[in-house]
């Protein structure tokens, strides 16, 4: 959701960071309405870097071939969902590589080198609520929640509930549909991912502004089959 050039120079930081290979990923050409998505080699294990270049309208939910955004169509659902779920586990098993004492952080944004260890699961009956801080910066952050069938039944829907500490405003929000951006937010589940078999879980992320404190009273009721 940034210009483009802004872009590359976020992404080049998290490169450099999680120990990638420098490389020129290609980009879709001007006015194609297309987008390319590129998987970093040479990564630390467990921190890759996937770059998406779309050539279009700034929005959270674009398509490819068409101005009109739609959470429906969109190709950043899958694109996000396949990213998080390469990864082993949402708590690291080893601490990644601490930087050495004459590293100096860059302005821009920084991996944090741990994640925020998620919450103890919490809800009603049959669904279950993990937030986890999993990105941080200089003024803002990234968190991924899990949501998950605790349950014998299928889930139909689903809603988590958590509040945000002072300061902090959501400024984007995928998979999932909030109603409101600060202090006592609702998330209900998106169209795609409302249905969660017995023992399946799915997910929802968004990033904010402030400090990376995790949010309190983490919570997720449903509605069964």
């Amino acid at each position: 959701m940034l210009n483009i050039s802004n872009g590359r120079t976020l992404r080049d930081t998290f490169v450099r960071n999680n120990g990638c290979t420098a490389q020129n990923p290609p980009e879709p050409a001007q006015n194609s309405l297309t987008h390319i998505v590129t998987a970093y080699s040479g990564c630390r294990a467990g921190f890759p870097v996937r770059w998406a270049a779309f050539d279009g309208d700034h929005t959270p939910d674009p398509v490819d071939g068409s101005t009109v955004s739609s959470g429906a169509r969109t190709w950043t659902s899958g694109e996000i969902w396949r990213f998080f779920t390469q990864l082993p586990s949402t708590t690291p098993t080893s601490s990644p590589a601490t930087p050495t004492p004459s590293a100096t952080p860059t302005p821009s944004a920084t991996r944090s080198p741990t994640a925020t260890p998620p919450s103890t699961p919490s809800g009603g009956a049959g669904c279950g609520a993990t937030y986890q801080v999993v990105n941080s910066w200089p003024g803002g952050f990234q968190v991924n929640v899990i949501v998950a069938n605790t349950g014998s039944a299928t889930l139909n829907s689903w809603t988590v509930r958590f509040t945000l500490a002072s300061g902090q405003s959501i400024t984007s929000l995928w998979n999932g549909v909030n109603n409101a951006t600060s202090g006592a937010v609702t998330v209900v589940n998106a169209p795609h991912n409302g249905t969660i078999t017995s023992g399946g879980n799915t997910s929802f992320g968004f990033t904010a502004n402030g400090s990376a404190t995790p949010a309190t009273g983490v919570n997720c009721t449903s509605a069964g089959s």
